[in-house]
């Protein structure tokens, strides 16, 4: 297994933005005596992490990099900010714009990833949840499968927030990111509306805890996609909004990869 952390030069966001990389090569077992080869190009999951989060965060909070290799599979995990992965025009931070294709553009031109649809997924945990499924739909063309981790399904009722410090219930905070709020429901910053227009819909792997604070918003979520007969998975387990549950069903989501 390889490991990359640096920085990249991105139109999108209009400055460098840090990166991390792993790779499912050099796969040497030494007490084995025994080297397990990957095929390349490599299969490539973009990981996506949550809000007060970094590009490093899951390879301090999860056995991500171990998995990756077990799987043969390549993960690039971006830095998101705080943003949403949406795109900020008055900041010129076009963050979906840079996630669902100028990071895949980037990284398949440095590293030896697959640019198959089939062989490329997205993923996130919470508010990489988000933009996940946002930008697994609205890039539909890039990703085959999109992975939702106790994901901030916000959309349905952000519009009603009202000021608060904390800023996850900061109406100004949501504003800044979303735009005008009573717009969103009819934009495509909304998953739903997404589902509604989008022509190519990847298969769609949902994992949420019961006893977590997005738990009915997740389901609502999953009654919404089965209303559509879209090709859904959904685990309702166990767990609440932690690194724990998302250690465990990020692995299950990859393992759904390798069917």
């Amino acid at each position: 297994m390889v490991l990359f952390r640096g920085d990249i030069k991105c139109k999108s966001l209009q400055r460098r933005t840090s990166i991390s990389v792993i790779l499912p090569s050099d796969n040497i077992h030494f007490l084995q005596d025994a080297e397990e080869i990957v095929p390349k190009p490599y299969r490539t999951l973009y990981l996506l992490h949550g809000l007060y989060g970094s590009d490093d965060i899951f390879l301090a909070n999860t056995s991500i990099q171990k998995f990756a290799e077990d799987n043969g599979i390549a993960v690039v995990i971006p830095c998101g900010d705080n943003s949403f992965y949406l795109d900020n025009e008055k900041a010129h931070a076009y963050y979906g714009e840079y996630v669902g294709q100028e990071l895949l553009d980037i990284t398949r031109n440095i590293f030896p990833l697959s640019d198959r649809r089939e062989d490329t997924f997205i993923a996130g945990f919470s508010m990489g949840g988000y933009g996940a499924i946002r930008n697994g739909l609205k890039y539909s063309q890039n990703f085959s499968k999109i992975g939702m981790i106790s994901a901030a399904l916000i959309t349905d009722d952000v519009a009603s927030y009202v000021s608060d410090d904390n800023v996850l219930r900061s109406r100004d905070f949501y504003e800044s990111i979303f735009g005008d709020l009573e717009k969103v429901e009819d934009s495509d910053k909304n998953p739903k509306y997404l589902i509604e227009n989008c022509e190519d819909i990847p298969d769609i792997f949902m994992a949420c805890g019961v006893d977590d604070f997005l738990f009915e918003k997740n389901v609502d979520f999953y009654d919404f996609l089965m209303s559509k007969g879209i090709d859904v998975e959904f685990i309702e387990a166990p767990g609440e909004h932690t690194w724990e549950f998302c250690d465990k069903y990020i692995k299950e989501f990859i393992k759904t990869l390798s069917l």
